[in-house]
């Protein structure tokens, strides 16, 4: 063989090789399934979970956004909606006392669940979470990443799974296997930090001398309130309060994910369907870029040993054809970018969709989007406006009397 073929193999041969790494072979993915309790947990051990609306993640420049695929309508919506799938998937496993959806931080939570949206598509799904307790304790800081599992995007008995369950099954699991590393102890002791936590946020000088932070952000029990303690007895009401408006918000974020579930998943589906169209045009691109290179250097390696007119001919054929390839592999480009445009109006048709939604609670309107932080932040500071009404004590002044009440007899503890 000459050395003009040998050199027209070996490109052949690398194009429909980089051709092959290039394909997505697309498997149906195993189910995980979140681990379920089998015997009742005692209430005392019972940890209340606290899922935050997760960070968006939405580049500021345009640009960025379009490279990253990042529709800021959509993510925001994700923001919700994801939390509200670890939610739901926390609660149906039995292990866990109340779980909610929070629109921002909260330290008096059992335990808190923050995370960040890294990418977000039909295709594939990827997050940062970090899980702690009320005591400081970092349960997880880890990123969850997985490819959809496409029975989700067809019509029949896996349609109503989320393509990406494993993702919030594997988190949910991950969070188990932290609380069985504890002990009955360490799982009381985070109920009653979170309680005195609430209760030192509400009225700090009255409660912070229950609780020691120290300089890694641990928190310990430095005593505990007295049984029948009437300040106690009444944050325990306002805690029940403000629990209230928060489980009113998660009617209407549960509300809000049942009806975007339906063009949210279209918008996966179809994003799916895009993105698959773009790789496979993409890839289509290169191996024609790279064939037809492959066939001119070819045909001119052969045009300067060809002796015969016939010789010539074919060599000339041959690149000519290896011209047309490339600019087949050009026309494809085209397609990669007119497959990338459908991805955007896709995101512009779901934003139209998507709705903020408005709850009226005690006379207030609440605006479940960006406003919804605020919002809950301002019924804070009613909540400590309600404690002091109820004790005539004011909560961020330390008075003698809030002293007297609050130094009373306790009980000691250790961590």
């Amino acid at each position: 063989m000459s050395t003009t073929k040998h050199g027209l193999v070996a490109l052949t041969l690398c194009a429909v090789a980089l051709s092959g790494c290039m394909t997505r072979e697309v498997k149906p993915l195993p189910k995980l399934q979140p681990v379920q309790a089998t015997t009742e947990i005692p209430p005392e051990q019972l940890l209340d979970v606290g899922v935050r609306l997760f960070d968006p993640n939405i580049p500021e420049d345009e640009k960025d956004q379009a490279k990253q695929r990042v529709f800021p309508e959509v993510r925001r919506a994700e923001a919700r909606y994801i939390p509200m799938q670890i939610r739901d998937t926390l609660e149906g496993t039995g292990f866990w006392g109340q779980v909610r959806v929070l629109p921002e931080a909260s330290d008096a939570m059992d335990v808190r669940v923050d995370g960040k949206i890294l990418e977000s598509t039909g295709m594939d799904l990827r997050l940062a979470v970090v899980v702690t307790d009320a005591t400081g304790r970092v349960w997880l800081d880890k990123t969850y990443e997985s490819p959809a599992d496409t029975r989700s995007y067809k019509d029949g008995l896996d349609a109503s799974r989320d393509p990406f369950q494993n993702v919030y099954s594997e988190i949910a699991n991950d969070m188990l296997a932290v609380r069985h590393e504890l002990a009955a102890g360490q799982l009381e002791d985070i109920r009653r930090v979170s309680k005195l936590s609430f209760a030192a946020d509400i009225a700090p000088y009255a409660f912070e001398g229950y609780l020691l932070k120290d300089n890694k952000g641990r928190v310990t029990l430095a005593r505990l309130p007295a049984d029948g303690d009437p300040m106690i007895e009444r944050m325990e009401r306002v805690r029940e309060r403000d629990y209230a408006l928060v489980d009113t918000l998660n009617e209407h974020y549960a509300l809000f994910t049942e009806n975007v579930s339906e063009p949210y998943t279209n918008w996966r589906r179809f994003s799916y369907t895009e993105l698959e169209a773009e790789l496979e045009a993409r890839r289509q691109a290169t191996t024609r870029k790279l064939l037809g290179a492959a066939a001119i250097i070819g045909g001119v390696l052969a045009a300067g040993e060809a002796d015969t007119y016939a010789g010539q001919a074919a060599s000339t054929a041959a690149v000519l054809g290896g011209i047309y390839a490339v600019k087949s592999g050009f026309d494809k480009d085209a397609e990669v970018k007119m497959r990338a445009e459908s991805l955007k109006q896709l995101g512009e048709s779901f934003e139209v969709e998507v709705e903020p939604m408005v709850v009226d609670i005690e006379g207030r309107t609440l605006e479940l989007k960006g406003s919804a932080e605020e919002q809950y932040a301002e019924w804070r500071r009613l909540l400590k406006e309600i404690y002091e009404a109820e004790t005539g004590l004011p909560a961020d002044q330390p008075t003698r009397a809030a002293e007297t009440q609050s130094t009373g007899a306790g009980r000691g503890t250790s961590d």
